[in-house]
């Protein structure tokens, strides 16, 4: 479900942007914001759970709003126009003929597909940099590899082998939308084949469209509450290729993938997870998910093909852009197979002034105690107000450097620094993630790291990494 943004209530921090000491924003700036806000709620639509299903719903069922949506965004920002690297990069997709004829089994296709696309999306993140319909490309792809592969057929040629593979690897990794669409066009091209070219094709190349949940799945935390890593046993039809699925998200701001890949087994990547966090994960132990309550941040996990996107994504991320939503939509499968649906997110409220309201309290009298005086009140509620805004439930008190990284840029950019609070929230923010950082539970070394950067002494960016794991040809690390 999309992660709403709740307005603020008629509290202590229900103030307006510029007496909450906001900087102004132009009248044509604003508009060219709110046309981006538009086309990336459609962007999400199709994903971030939205198209998951709600209780007693369908998984991969449509959401009722997107026709809406689309419509709006076309008002905002005019109908879409097909982007100018469609073309070259189906092209290039259509020439990987050797990496696609080489894999032997379903998921070393799949693998190969993965990392094909990723290639291509990688691209676009970083030199197309617009136009980032990841869903509309895909479609693209399998009608001009259905295409490829019934001219191929008709020459008489050994050339459909490989959009043949293609075709059935895209229907590996795309969601049910797309997954419907890479089915489709295999059961219409196929009928090109003669009998003889049918014939040739491995029999498990059938099986690569129904890769699934099919064993356990677990979930782990790191130790700032921020990270964490789902762990799902995936596999074909008859248990061939048995796997297991990481994927790592990234909690500190907004709930998002970081990261994903594939392993042998569970161990192998429990070890690959933790290595990745380095000393802030090395006491995390993956716990078997018996209940929806294990996944909260899996539900509110904006995972979505079309964005959106940060601009730092890495290679593995791109990898797996369309994986990742097909095994979120595994993983609900699998356990409304065990007896939970998937939970209905979309008329829920969070009251984040109250939450907010009542953090700034707590701190007021943590910071009194400690310091023998009260603290710039308004500052406590500005940044107790920014601090709640987004995080995942249960989580408000998690700190980590990145999560302070996020607050101070948005401070720097949104506050009016002539506004008296403003300078105080900044004084206060080094004290202000201590105290969260102990309110969670967090070790006090890793406090010091965020408090650390609240104090702007340290900006590394590495202290919240993805675990950026590449799997070597064939699956095995």
């Amino acid at each position: 479900m999309n992660d709403a943004n709740p307005s603020r209530g008629a509290t202590l921090l229900s103030m307006s942007p510029v007496s909450r000491g906001r900087k102004r924003k132009k009248q044509k700036k604003a508009q060219r914001s709110r046309q981006r806000s538009a086309r990336a709620a459609v962007q999400r639509e199709d994903t971030q759970f939205a198209d998951l299903p709600a209780a007693g719903s369908q998984p991969g069922q449509p959401s009722s709003g997107l026709r809406a949506l689309a419509a709006l965004v076309d008002q905002l920002a005019g109908p879409r126009e097909r982007p100018a690297w469609f073309g070259p990069s189906i092209g290039r997709m259509l020439r990987q003929q050797d990496a696609v004829i080489a894999a032997t089994g379903p998921r070393e296709l799949e693998q190969v597909v993965s990392e094909l696309t990723g290639a291509e999306v990688y691209w676009a993140l970083n030199e197309a940099k617009r136009g980032l319909w990841f869903e509309w490309w895909f479609e693209e792809l399998v009608r001009a590899a259905a295409d490829r592969l019934k001219a191929e057929a008709a020459g008489g040629g050994g050339g459909w082998q490989a959009p043949w593979r293609l075709l059935h690897g895209l229907a590996a990794i795309g969601s049910p939308a797309l997954r419907s669409a890479a089915v489709q066009a295999v059961k219409d091209a196929g009928r090109a084949l003669t009998r003889q070219q049918s014939s040739v094709t491995p029999d498990w190349l059938g099986l690569c469209p129904d890769g699934s949940v099919t064993g356990g799945i677990w979930a782990m935390r790191d130790d700032y509450r921020t990270r964490f890593a789902v762990l799902a046993g995936c596999g074909y039809p008859g248990g061939v290729d048995p796997h297991v699925f990481l994927l790592d998200i990234d909690a500190c701001v907004t709930v998002t993938p970081a990261d994903a890949a594939v392993f042998d087994s569970l161990d192998q990547a429990v070890a690959a997870w933790r290595e990745g966090k380095g000393d802030t994960a090395r006491a995390a132990r993956p716990e078997p998910v018996t209940d929806y309550s294990q996944l909260g941040f899996l539900v509110r996990c904006a995972a979505s093909p079309d964005g959106p996107f940060r601009g730092d994504e890495s290679r593995g991320y791109a990898d797996n852009l369309f994986r990742v939503n097909r095994r979120l939509h595994d993983i609900a499968d699998a356990m409304a197979a065990r007896g939970h649906q998937w939970p209905d997110e979309s008329g829920s409220h969070r009251d984040h002034a109250t939450t907010a309201e009542v953090m700034a309290k707590a701190f007021g009298d943590w910071y009194a105690r400690r310091h023998g005086g009260e603290p710039s009140g308004e500052a406590v509620q500005w940044l107790a107000g920014d601090w709640v805004t987004g995080t995942l439930p249960g989580y408000e008190n998690a700190v980590s450097p990145h999560r302070v990284r996020a607050l101070l840029a948005y401070m720097d950019d949104d506050w009016l620094p002539e506004e008296p609070a403003t300078p105080a929230a900044y004084e206060l923010l080094p004290e202000w993630v201590r105290w969260n950082g102990e309110q969670a539970g967090v070790p006090g070394p890793l406090i010091e790291r965020s408090v650390a950067v609240a104090e702007r002494r340290h900006l590394d960016t590495s202290d919240c990494p993805s675990f950026r794991f590449r799997p070597r040809p064939g699956g095995a690390p």
